[in-house]
Formats: C-alpha cells, structure tokens, sequence
C-alpha cells in the first residue's frame, strides 16, 4: 500500500483519526510547516508518511503498531455488570474491546450503543443501563483502564512508514505544548477538528490522557484479539 518516504525537503502527510491521537498532532501542525495534517479512517491511507489512530483501527487495517503514543483513555463504570451496558458506536474499539472483555470474564449482556459519550453517560445517569464505556473526556477516573483489562499495549498509536524521528518530534512537540498552555491547546484544537467537539471535553483528555511515545512490545496476543472480534 506504501511507498518508504524518507524525510527530506518534502511535505509530511500524517493520515490522523479525529480523537485524542490527533490532538498532538494539531498543535504540532502550528510550528511544522511541512506537516500535512490529514483527517481520515480506514484505508484512506496513501502515500502516507504516517498513520495515527486507535491501536484496534491500525490492526483492522493490517497496519504495524511502530509506537503507543495514548495510554489510559476508556474504562467502565461503575464497574462491569449487565443486564445492559452503554457503548460509544458499534464497531468502534470500545465496542470490540468491551465484547472481548465480556468474554473473558465470562458475563453476558446487552450492548446499547450512542454516538456521543455524553448520551452514554446520560443514559446510566437515568438508570436505563447499569454500567457504560466511558473515556476521561467524560469524567475522571483513576482505577483499571480497559486496554490493560484486555492486555492491550495501549489505546492510540501510530504507523510510520519510514524513519520515525519526524513523528516522534512532531508528537512530543504537540505534548509540549499542551503542557505549557493547557487552555490555549484546547482552544486551537477546538478551531482544527473536522467535528465538533466541546472545548470541556478536550480541556479533560488533555489533562487525564497518559500521552507519550512508548513502545508497544510484544503485541501479537493483541493482534488475535482484534482480528477475532473484528470478526464477530
């Protein structure tokens, strides 16, 4: 699918999902002039220097995990337990990670989706499912995250096709930022996204998300668990 770019005098294409993966990413586009910052999912992939989605997304898309860069970002509450349980989109990681997880624990129950985090939350809040997948753009949470009660190396990652240290600066310059102004980041990211999100909710991801560049290590057990709930 991909021809190996080599950093140069060129302009770097970064294919990017909408979510906490990008954040960074935005805030980096200010200062890099070569970046090339394009919001898509899938295969809309071409001629990319780099990937950055949700680690489920890389590997539904035969895509290799070159690096973490969001840990701890989605969890249940209260804590996992049916009859009905509240999920972000059908399809989507939370949904394949919570079927997976359902699995594991040996407890079966009735997956009700939404199309916003806020309806999810919404709806436990009025009793009409008895937990829900959220993320810390919702509400702040300090127990198990659900990546690590699947064993995944993480929730967000990237792809790159050729030398890494453009992505890796690039990144850590976009985390840089967030810490130096918080409320200015948010406010950029708000203006950039292709959707419309509230200034609150990112402020949240921005201050709860474990960012970073991390190695994702030996994620082959991983890759089997996606691929047999992508299928399911």
């Amino acid at each position: 699918m991909f021809k190996n770019i080599d950093i140069g005098n060129v302009i770097m294409k970064i294919v990017t999902a909408p979510g906490p993966v990008s954040y960074p990413l935005i805030l980096a586009s200010r200062d890099y002039g070569d970046l090339d910052l394009v919001f898509a999912k899938g295969k809309e992939t071409e001629n990319a220097y780099a990937v950055a989605d949700s680690l489920v997304s890389l590997i539904k898309n035969d895509l290799r995990i070159d690096m973490v860069t969001v840990k701890r970002l989605m969890f249940i509450y209260p804590k996992l337990q049916g009859p009905r349980i509240a999920i972000w989109r059908r399809g989507s990681a939370a949904d394949l990670l919570t079927r997976a997880l359902l699995d594991k624990v040996g407890l079966k129950a009735e997956l009700v989706y939404a199309d916003d985090w806020y309806s999810i939350f919404n709806m436990l809040n009025r009793g009409e499912v008895q937990s829900a997948v959220l993320n810390l753009g919702v509400l702040e949470h300090n127990d198990a995250f659900l990546e690590e009660l699947i064993n995944a190396p993480g929730a967000c990652g990237a792809y790159v096709n050729g030398n890494p240290q453009y992505f890796i600066d690039a990144y850590t310059a976009g985390i840089e930022a967030i810490r130096k102004d918080l409320t200015n980041a948010a406010d950029y990211i708000v203006r950039k996204l292709p959707i419309t999100i509230p200034k609150e909710f990112i402020e949240n991801i921005l201050r709860r998300v474990k960012y970073g560049i991390y190695d994702p290590g030996d994620y082959v057990s991983f890759i089997n668990v996606v691929k047999r709930y992508s299928e399911a």
